[in-house]
């Protein structure tokens, strides 16, 4: 065994997490590793939905714009379409993430980043360079061995793929964020609950020019209902635009009973003309790859100094585009809770909140997205294709919804209502953004959580209710427009208040000098403040008086609040960062 190396955090996997969290520590000036058992980043596009909260990370990162240049943009994305083939009958169509009238407002007054489709063939390289020109390092064609854990640190044991050499590696923590076939998570034996493989899918590359089928109704994704699109898969089938309008990727359901798939290019050719309608169509199959939809999440994160993330901890089908984007989002809440323990700033009882808060976003992630399966069925039983009916049968009964009959009436109404459920995929904007923590980093303030007025699922409540996701109104700092997500992140909380919270920023200054901490403070209102709230939207969104105060964690959640101005505001605020920070407070 060759003599190993040392790092603060050692990270198993190159993905969206694993490299999120590197770019997040490096940025944050922790020492941390990454480590790839293949010889560079993912060669398939796979994920590509990239939400506003995800965005929002990028931003804090400071490469929005850089991701922004490699995405397709948001009005691309506008059209989810049913169709019999792309050349065929086209059923309906769903107005898409935010792109409708009635939602655009919804999306536009949530961020100020846009949502948009980035394919992680371009993801991971933007996180890997972000990470890397911050420090962060690499190694790739080293496999995770297995690890031995300490009440000092961890030992994994690894193998380079070149040579063969096994050496080791010792970290403080670390980091599994290897995939769905996670050997770290398995090795921590974490609980998990679920099924895999529920199903078998297949994904078909290739390169067409479809530019005549699509220009004219763009669209991420094009759903394709025709016989057999019910065996296995996603329960329907998917051409997926990777690049407009020549790069795809089909995904077809298959009988994973049968043993495995191994498709020829002839047989993929084959498919991919299906499900276009037309094979005068030029295709050059790039690839072909299976997998399996699953429906499993794990029920803790972490045991001791290791911890998961990402596809490790949550796996489940690629419906509602919620992978990457919750993968990334673990990321964001734990990196900033190592780096406060690693900087002596918080004790190891912050690293318990990561758990505690990402747990049940995986449960609701894993069970949005199955459920969305579900919601296929009524659109085949409304189009009259069940399981084994044959073509003919089927153009029959398509056509007899066109009548003018009840029966007809009935059943355009039943295709209609089937096609407009699928808003809970494509509109989810609550499931998205919508996040409450509650946990020992989150201090309640004594209020009750704050209800819906809307579909929970479908629209984001924004609320400084601690727990929260900071809401995001426009200010203007220092002649410039800036958002008041702006005002946080960087790995460092910040205190908001507003004219009269003189008290809260002589606090702050006492109590960040107590725990050795940066902790701003910044005054939102009138011109002449360090933000100025020129719209009135902070002062209505911010849920408290103007002399109160909100504190906004790293990673931009509300994690305290206090209405009005204190008379014990340095007692009050060193009671809740040290509950956060599972700190001894003062008055302790």
């Amino acid at each position: 065994m060759a003599t190993g190396i040392s790092t603060d955090i050692l990270i198993v996997g190159a993905g969206p997490a694993g490299l999120a969290a590197s770019a997040l520590l490096s940025m944050y000036g922790v020492e941390n590793l990454v480590i790839n058992k293949y010889g560079w980043l993912a060669n398939t596009p796979r994920a590509h939905i990239t939400n506003q909260g995800t965005m929002q990370l990028l931003r804090d990162l400071g490469i929005e714009d850089r991701a922004m240049g490699l995405a397709s943009k948001q009005k691309l994305m506008a059209n989810n379409v049913f169709c019999h083939s792309l050349a065929g009958e086209e059923f309906g169509r769903v107005l898409s993430w935010g792109n409708h009238p009635a939602r655009k407002a919804d999306y536009e007054l949530a961020s100020p980043t846009e949502i948009c489709d980035i394919p992680q063939t371009y993801m991971e390289p933007l996180l890997l360079e972000a990470a890397a020109s911050r420090g962060g390092k690499i190694r790739l064609n080293t496999e995770f061995l297995r690890l031995d854990q300490d009440d000092d640190g961890v030992t994994a044991h690894v193998r380079d793929r070149l040579s063969g050499e096994e050496f080791t590696i010792r970290a403080k923590y670390m980091i599994g964020a290897d995939g769905a076939r996670s050997i770290v998570a398995e090795q921590l034996g974490l609980t998990m609950t679920g099924q895999m493989g529920l199903s078998g899918s297949m994904n078909i590359l290739f390169d067409a020019d479809l530019t005549k089928y699509v220009a004219h109704r763009p669209s991420v994704l094009y759903w394709v209902l025709q016989p057999g699109a019910r065996t296995g898969g996603i329960g329907a089938g998917v051409i997926r635009m990777v690049r407009p309008w020549n790069e795809w990727l089909v995904i077809w359901g298959y009988d994973s009973s049968q043993g495995e798939l191994k498709l020829t290019d002839e047989e993929a050719t084959a498919i991919v003309h299906q499900l276009i309608g037309d094979d005068t169509i030029p295709v050059k199959i790039r690839s072909t790859s299976t997998w399996t939809v699953n429906n499993m999440w794990a029920t803790e994160f972490s045991k001791g100094r290791v911890f998961c993330m990402g596809d490790a901890v949550h796996r489940h089908p690629p419906l509602n585009g919620l992978g990457s984007n919750t993968s990334i989002q673990d990321a964001y809440n734990l990196a900033w809770k190592l780096a406060a323990v690693l900087k002596g700033q918080a004790g190891q009882g912050l690293l318990d909140s990561y758990s505690a808060e990402r747990v049940p976003v995986a449960e609701t992630i894993v069970t949005r997205a199955n459920n969305s399966i579900k919601d296929y069925p009524p659109i085949f039983d409304a189009l009259g294709m069940t399981s084994g009916d044959d073509p003919e049968r089927v153009e029959a009964l398509m056509a007899a919804r066109k009548g003018a009959d009840e029966a007809a009436k009935a059943q355009r109404r039943a295709l209609n209502d089937a096609i407009r459920r699928k808003n809970y995929e494509f509109n989810a904007h609550g499931v998205e953004m919508g996040t409450r923590y509650a946990s020992g980093a989150v201090v309640p303030d004594g209020t009750p959580e704050p209800g819906f007025t809307r579909d929970a699922e479908l629209y984001y409540h924004p609320t400084t209710w601690p727990g929260a996701r900071l809401p995001h109104v426009w200010l203007d700092h220092d002649g410039k427009r800036v958002s008041s997500i702006d005002l946080g992140g960087k790995g460092r909380f910040v205190l908001l208040t507003g004219p009269g919270g003189a008290g809260w920023r002589a606090a702050a200054d006492n109590v960040a000098a107590r725990l050795g901490i940066d902790l701003p403070v910044i005054s939102i209102g009138p011109d002449g403040s360090d933000a100025h709230d020129v719209y009135a939207d902070w002062f209505y969104q911010s849920g408290i008086q103007e002399d109160g105060a909100i504190l906004v964690r790293p990673d931009n959640y509300v994690g305290w609040r206090h209405d009005s101005a204190a008379d014990d505001a340095e007692a009050l605020l060193d009671a809740a960062l040290s509950q956060i920070l599972a700190r001894d407070s003062r008055a302790a």
